[in-house]
């Protein structure tokens, strides 16, 4: 089900060095007080769809020097910790987890993909994460980027949402944001790819979430992103600076766009520098 969405960014540094990473990496931390005064605002914005959801993201959010009190902040807040990773420290924080939450996992691929984007044995900690949160029955997903040096990964990977018991894909398009090595592919290729993981995907019964820019961009409509030091982006891929904390969240917003409930053109936000 859609939902509107805060990424917070509550750390911005990880253990890898991926090829495609969007971010500037740091050493900032966001406070406690913050996530919680930036959450319980979030939580009383009138966004358009009638659920919303705080994604743990980073960096990697595991990382954060006092994460658990982070989750616990999180899930008083809002009932559940949802959380973005690349897994590796799944097994230190396993414990902390609910049934009930969503550790979402990166995986870039099989093992020479993943690796070659990641670095080397990454895979393999992705992986033991993935079936670690299968063991423990707490619900989890993997994140699948799509790029020209992994396309031909996608039943590779939802063989590995079968064996792991991830119930939910998310197959995104790799959106060359900064200059790097890594090759995207076209928009309409992606489409095509999705259309055939949805196939094959409904058959396994995963369930394939819409992509938020496949009918056009919902950044600072249906959500945000907060960087450690509270900066305000539109998204994490579009990277729009609207605003910075302790501004209020419903005075940043696209309200235009809300009010009229009309998308942004994702080709001149996430995607605009991707070919059609």
């Amino acid at each position: 089900m859609p939902q509107n969405f805060i990424d917070l960014h509550i750390v911005d540094f990880c253990q890898l060095n991926c090829k495609h990473c969007y971010l500037n990496k740091g050493n900032s931390v966001m406070p406690l007080d913050m996530i919680r005064a930036i959450c319980t605002d979030f939580l009383q914005t009138a966004f358009p769809l009638p659920q919303s959801t705080i994604i743990l993201s980073g960096g990697d959010p595991l990382l954060h020097p006092n994460f658990v009190k982070a989750c616990n902040i999180v899930r008083k807040l809002n009932g559940h910790v949802t959380m973005s990773t690349n897994g590796i420290l799944i097994p230190k924080y396993v414990h902390t987890f609910q049934k009930n939450d969503g550790i979402q996992v990166s995986v870039d691929g099989d093992r020479e993909a993943h690796d070659f984007i990641r670095g080397e044995g990454s895979y393999e900690k992705a992986a033991r994460a993935l079936k670690l949160l299968d063991e423990h029955k707490i619900r989890h997903s993997i994140a699948f980027t799509i790029n020209q040096m992994n396309k031909h990964c996608v039943d590779h990977i939802i063989d590995l949402c079968v064996e792991t018991g991830a119930s939910t894909l998310n197959c995104n398009i790799y959106q060359p944001i900064k200059d790097n090595a890594l090759p995207s592919i076209a928009f309409k290729g992606w489409i095509k790819i999705r259309e055939y993981v949805s196939k094959r995907a409904e058959k396994e019964g995963i369930y394939l979430p819409s992509s938020c820019i496949e009918k056009g961009c919902i950044a600072g409509i249906l959500g945000l992103s907060a960087l450690p030091d509270g900066t305000y982006w539109d998204c994490s891929r579009n990277q729009k600076i609207i605003g910075k904390y302790p501004q209020k969240i419903e005075k940043v917003l696209y309200w235009d766009n809300i009010n009229n409930e009309k998308p942004r053109n994702q080709f001149e936000t996430c995607c605009r520098k991707s070919k059609i």
